[in-house]
């Protein structure tokens, strides 16, 4: 198992996405479409892929900072509600 083309799954190439390695998810996804053209799971994660990298290179904000943002707003929201419980 020398060739890491023997390695390559659907699952890995999702893993890179979810963690922002997206060359080599599509490295991973290229290969996977050309060795099943028929699977439309892969077909379709490969699709999901290429939207979302265009969505990241023409958002104002970078994704992460947006979940940050939310993150933050929602822990203010819990220590504002958390305050109020205690009043009672």
């Amino acid at each position: 198992m020398n060739d890491p083309a023997q390695r390559y799954t659907k699952t890995l190439a999702k893993l890179y996405a979810d963690q922002g390695h997206f060359d080599k998810a599509i490295e991973i996804y290229q290969h996977l479409v050309k060795e099943f053209p028929e699977r439309e799971d892969i077909l379709d994660n490969f699709s999901d892929l290429k939207v979302k990298m265009q969505r990241i290179k023409t958002s104002n904000e970078p994704e992460l900072a947006v979940l940050l943002k939310q993150w933050f707003d929602l822990l203010a929201k819990y220590k504002q509600v958390n305050a109020i419980q205690q009043e009672r």
